[in-house]
């Protein structure tokens, strides 16, 4: 794993380490961080190439709130007293971060379960909407995988696009990785399908200069989990049974931190098919039963 600044353009850089940092020159000395690593040894990692070019970190743009993005965030903001913008529901929660692990675990959180993935220290951030951003520097609305999750396009033609969908390594090992809401994700995909620049930079992936394959693979795994449980719900089952066939259907085992993050994702699947109507829910002898329509 490297961990060094690569360019990719006059003034977009990227950090090459586990997560894919982005690192845009504003002026001669100070630069606007897109995301931030998971925790402070990432960012001071981070920081010292930084240093080593003479530059400063004047702003920090997070794509969305999870803890992997912003965990680096307390670290920069205590050095450089920098501007932290997020979309309007990311920045409360980023200000406010006991929240965030409740979404995960839908009540107070379990204190085995809040590792840095899932949870950081909070950081003082603004609502990006109508903030002068620096010059070069443009949105793009790619909710999904979180609630209202931005990718950033520099002047460079790259575009950062957090979590807007992860690389095959990924996809391989885990069968089911995290999102808030599959139809906005599939729309999503298919905005990123459409977008045209010279560099694309997930943020769990490796820059690619065609997106389109990626997307593809990211929308099949989608679609074969969403046919998997429907399959699964061909007759009535309870959530915990819905979780131990599709466990067992991807070679996965349980344990108490997987059942807190991939359960909480096989709810997605089965609000989006129950909002979209293939799957309906009854009471059997005070069980929530779950049942594929048709």
């Amino acid at each position: 794993m490297r961990n060094e600044l690569i360019c990719a353009g006059e003034k977009t850089y990227y950090y090459a380490g586990l997560y894919k940092i982005g690192v845009y020159k504003t002026d001669e000395t100070n630069v606007c961080l897109i995301d931030a690593g998971i925790d402070e040894e990432i960012a001071i990692k981070l920081d010292r190439l930084i240093e080593e070019k003479g530059w400063r970190v004047s702003l920090i743009i997070n794509t969305h709130y999870h803890a992997d993005h912003c965990g680096g965030n307390y670290y920069f903001q205590k050095k450089y007293n920098c501007k932290i913008y997020a979309s309007k529901m990311n920045a409360a929660l980023i200000s406010n971060y006991d929240i965030c692990p409740a979404i995960v675990w839908g009540a107070t959180p379990l204190t085995v379960l809040l590792d840095h993935y899932y949870y950081t220290k909070s950081t003082i951030a603004e609502d990006i909407e109508g903030k002068e951003l620096p010059e070069g520097l443009s949105l793009i609305n790619l909710p999904g995988h979180a609630i209202s999750m931005i990718g950033v396009r520099t002047e460079d033609e790259v575009i950062f696009l957090g979590d807007a969908l992860v690389g095959v390594d990924t996809l391989k090992k885990e069968k089911i990785t995290y999102i808030y809401e599959i139809g906005d994700y599939l729309s999503s995909l298919d905005k990123v399908e459409k977008l045209s620049a010279k560099l694309f930079i997930p943020y769990h992936s490796e820059p690619v200069r065609d997106i389109r394959e990626l997307v593809r693979i990211n929308r099949e795994n989608v679609m074969n989990n969403l046919k998997r449980i429907k399959a699964i719900c061909k007759t009535p089952r309870h959530f915990d049974d819905i979780v131990r066939e599709f466990f067992n259907d991807v070679d996965m085992e349980l344990t108490l931190y997987k059942y807190n993050v991939k359960g909480g994702i096989i709810k997605t699947y089965l609000t989006y098919l129950h909002n979209t109507g293939q799957m309906e829910t009854e009471c059997m002898d005070n069980y929530l039963m779950w049942q594929t329509i048709g």
